[in-house]
């Protein structure tokens, strides 16, 4: 089996941890002690761990090329902080946005831990992120899919994406105990261990119920196995099933991630006059304002709106016209 450890090498195992405590400088000490808080406690994903373990490590590369040693986290000061954030320039304005929340949760840490009196990333200026709006797939898009899916675990995972709106990494977790079949519920674990319940469809039940039929025996519990393996498969391994679908389905190219099929579903549910509190518990977002996107998302949504105005204002211009000429 390949683990997401094995997949990703920046995502610290046990250990690395323990060997870079035991071992390592005060300022190694503290990574370490702080992305096991972040995976033991938080529960964040690896991948999550995992890039905020590189950018722990690229602030440590500037501290050693400006200090010539990494200082104990207590002696870092606020302008060898607004230093390196002035080395990001030229990259992506959410990956300076992620690198500054990472250092600022990292003396956070460490102020509640006693380890530091002050936070010298507190505050710091944020670029602007573009609002890009979300990428979704057009119903023929989604047939497209949905027709390249021709064995029994890709359809089901390509229905269970589209119609859940569930992370990659929240997919590669789900355990058989989480379904509840005969009430059409899942239990979700999302984000920071928060459970939330998200409803099936009649037509992800029966695809659950005829893979579950099909796939090979295993000692797992997770839903989604290797079927050569019979362990439970990654979040990477997510996307790369969904890639090689999408190039199947004549889609390659196109901008289209797992996470589009989450937009999908979200956007869907937008135009059909759903409110944004329910999209927000459904998605599992932690704040309205990530969910408040999917409401300036959809042209077609916004014409249906203001389609209504007819019973206000009465009927379009040509039927005026028509009605006026009578």
């Amino acid at each position: 089996m390949v683990t997401q450890a094995a997949e990703n090498p920046d995502f610290p195992d046990s250990t690395e941890l323990k060997t870079a405590a035991e071992e390592g400088t005060a300022f190694d000490a503290a990574v370490a002690e702080f992305l096991s808080y972040l995976k033991g406690y938080r529960h964040y994903s690896s991948w999550t761990v995992g890039a905020y373990r590189i950018d722990l490590r690229e602030f440590r590369e500037f501290l050693l090329d400006q200090e010539g040693r990494a200082p104990a986290p207590s002696e870092i000061t606020r302008p060898q902080v607004v230093a390196w954030g002035l080395r990001l320039k030229g990259m992506k304005p959410l990956t300076i946005r992620r690198k500054y929340a990472c250092l600022s949760s990292f003396f956070s840490f460490l102020q509640d831990m006693g380890r530091c009196h002050t936070n010298p990333a507190r505050g710091l200026p944020l670029p602007k992120v573009s609002r890009d709006l979300p990428t979704v797939l057009s119903a023929e898009q989604v047939q497209q899919l949905l027709a390249a899916a021709q064995t029994p675990d890709r359809r089901l995972l390509v229905l269970l994406l589209l119609s859940t709106g569930l992370r990659r990494s929240e997919a590669a977790a789900i355990t058989l105990d989480q379904f509840d079949l005969e009430h059409r519920q899942l239990r979700v674990r999302g984000k920071g261990n928060k459970e939330r319940m998200v409803p099936l469809t009649p037509q992800v039940v029966a695809a659950i119920q005829e893979y579950l039929a099909w796939r090979g025996p295993t000692q797992s519990d997770h839903l989604f196995i290797s079927q050569m393996w019979g362990q439970p498969i990654s979040g990477a391994r997510i996307h790369r099933i969904v890639r090689a679908l999408l190039e199947r389905a004549g889609l390659a190219g196109q901008g289209i991630t797992v996470h589009k099929l989450r937009h999908t579903f979200a956007t869907h549910l937008v135009r059909n006059g759903v409110d944004v509190k329910t999209v927000q518990e459904l998605l599992g977002h932690s704040d309205l304002g990530t969910t408040a996107k999917y409401l300036h998302s959809d042209g077609q949504a916004k014409q249906a709106a203001v389609a209504r105005l007819n019973g206000l204002i009465g009927t379009d211009t040509k039927e005026g016209e028509d009605a006026a000429d009578s």
